[in-house]
């Protein structure tokens, strides 16, 4: 082990539009790609989120894991980019 742990990166690309629909409800998302590196070890996956989400590192939604039987599982996995978009700000001429 090279003792890099555990890193998660959202990958460059367009989301995907989806929608799934079951019993009358539907839900619209996004489908992406991550990479998932384990101590140097790279292995890409599909993800799906409700609103797209900018490329680079990220980390795991705690509500992604849950306690089954005593035992913690990974659900549905959701991350959270590590750095957000920076925010727009009104120009002064523009307020004035």
């Amino acid at each position: 082990m090279n003792g890099k742990g555990v890193e998660f990166e959202i990958l460059q690309g367009e989301p995907e539009a989806a929608t799934f629909e079951r019993d009358g409800t539907v839900r619209h998302y996004f489908k992406q790609w991550g990479r998932l590196s384990v101590d140097g070890r790279v292995s890409d996956f599909e993800f799906s989120n409700d609103e797209p989400l900018p490329p680079g590192p990220a980390t795991l939604d705690p509500k992604s894991f849950g306690i089954v039987n005593g035992r913690l599982q990974l659900g549905r996995v959701k991350l959270v980019p590590l750095r957000r978009a920076a925010a727009v700000q009104p120009s002064a001429k523009a307020a004035g």
